[in-house]
């Protein structure tokens, strides 16, 4: 079947880059698109209108956690300041206690997929702890696209009784979650129609040795698909892996054999050079730009924590591959790509620093880059149709002269109102056509009520009064 979309703004890619197409025509048949331009003579089963508004490709987070608890996302304004702002050491147990970065039920994941399709994003790089036939099953039958794998590292995070950090080392078990991973790949890799792609992911360049990454690396090569890791994502694992290795995580990397095209490295703000890390210089940077790796920024988590990229575009200006990722709750893209713009001006100091015509590239064709894939993040004849349109018609957004200046400056991922993925329709007028909202709803009400009761009692637990204080709050679930 055939379907014609008649829109005010496509944003049409030529074979180099994205362009505007004004009062244009996209259609698709099956999953690819097999039209895109000014007049369309042909027939089509179904057209859906889309004057006033603006037809795009679906756009692409590099860095999703659909598997794991709310735990920092429900603790803003607070934290430990001996974590110098970080938040994921929030959500660290007490050893003994239950509780912290533990697996999120079904309902949770089912939760942040509806939210990362509805704010339009139609493939995800999800780094949790997918590693099961029932959690992929809630991902097969949302109709995203993803890359998925089960995690996987030398060492775990540990906090003690009194409050102190520490790592728990396990070699062999590094080795063996490794091995589980490849089992995973090899088992679903392809399934739902191809909208599943395995990724490797050892979790952390401060939780796993030199040796445990060359062997991932050995793997990804014969398995043929990518690597992403955490590093330099907080100011510990920065002057830790200093201390450890004498080396910055960028480095330890690069001399771990891991460091090159295939790698997204996700957050990668303590690098050489940022003001926090009293490391001058701008080699780690370098050393990206000529290794080909890809960064997954995602600037919400990192702003509620009162932390910056120091700047999008200084890692854009020596060639790093910089895409976006949504780490935290809502996981609306489009809010995100504003923001890495915004910060990157306030850093620069330079309103011409980040433009809305970058990070959008960021959200689709460097996305997609990373990925090895020319048939996603872009419309063009041949490309999957993975489409969104999104409503300028707005108040809010007023008078249209740049689309994509309009979309990243005054839009929101609700003004998203249809959503195609592989050509079925996901998001209708707003609304889901595989899945109950309300229902949902309910669900992740019980689930949220449940998760911050949980983290009220194990969070507290091995913290000095002059370090953290509990929050005040009120209920918020009815």
């Amino acid at each position: 079947m055939s379907t014609l979309i008649e829109g005010s703004y496509i944003i049409a890619h030529d074979g180099k880059d994205h362009r505007i197409i004004e009062n244009g025509v996209v259609v698709y048949e099956g999953n690819k698109v097999t039209f895109v331009g000014k007049h369309y003579t042909g027939s089509s089963d179904r057209q859906i209108d889309a004057r006033g508004k603006m037809v795009i490709p679906g756009l692409i987070s590099t860095h999703t956690h659909a598997t794991l608890p709310s735990c920092e996302r429900l603790l803003p304004d607070v934290g430990r300041r001996d974590f110098f702002g970080s938040g994921v050491f929030n959500c660290i147990p007490v050893q003994g206690s239950r509780g912290g970065l533990e697996e999120e039920a079904p309902t949770g994941v089912k939760f942040a997929l509806a939210d990362a399709l509805r704010h339009g994003c139609t493939t995800i790089v999800e780094v949790g702890r997918i590693g099961s036939d029932a959690f992929l099953k809630i991902v097969g039958e949302m109709g995203v696209r993803a890359y998925v794998g089960p995690g996987f590292r030398s060492a775990s995070w540990s906090v003690t009784s009194d409050g102190k950090f520490e790592y728990l080392w396990d070699e062999e078990g590094g080795f063996k979650g490794l091995d589980r991973a490849v089992d995973f790949i090899e088992k679903y890799n392809g399934a739902y129609d191809g909208r599943i792609s395995g990724m490797l992911y050892p979790m952390q360049a401060d939780t796993c040795t030199s040796e445990l990454l060359l062997r991932t690396r050995e793997e990804a090569n014969r398995l043929g698909v990518k690597i992403q890791i955490h590093a330099a994502q907080n100011l510990l694992d920065f002057h830790e892996t200093l201390r450890r290795y004498k080396k910055t995580p960028i480095q330890f990397l690069a001399d771990s054999g891991i460091l090159d095209r295939n790698l997204m490295i996700a957050h990668c703000i303590f690098v050489s050079g940022h003001s926090w890390t009293a490391y001058p210089g701008n080699a780690d940077l370098e050393l990206l730009s000529r290794s080909g790796a890809s960064v997954a920024h995602c600037p919400l988590v990192y702003a509620r924590r009162g932390i910056r990229l120091e700047s999008f575009q200084r890692y854009l200006d020596v060639g790093v591959n910089i895409t976006i990722g949504m780490d935290t709750y809502p996981r609306d893209i489009i809010s995100e790509m504003r923001l890495a713009s915004f910060i990157s001006k306030v850093v620069d100091q330079d309103y011409s620093s980040a433009s809305s015509a970058e990070v959008f590239k960021s959200a689709t064709l460097r996305a997609a880059k990373f990925l090895g894939r020319t048939d996603i993040g872009r419309i063009s004849k041949g490309a999957k149709a993975d489409i969104v349109i999104v409503d300028l018609n707005k108040l809010h957004i007023g008078p249209v002269f740049d689309p994509v200046k309009a979309l990243i400056n005054c839009a929101t991922g609700q003004d998203i109102e249809t959503v195609i993925v592989d050509g079925e329709v996901l998001v209708e007028e707003g609304h889901f056509t595989r899945l109950d909202e309300n229902a949902l709803m309910r669900e992740a009400s019980i689930s949220a009520e449940n998760e911050w009761d949980n983290v009220h009692r194990w969070h507290w637990a091995g913290s000095k009064a002059d370090q953290i204080s509990p929050p005040s709050f009120k209920k918020w679930v009815g």
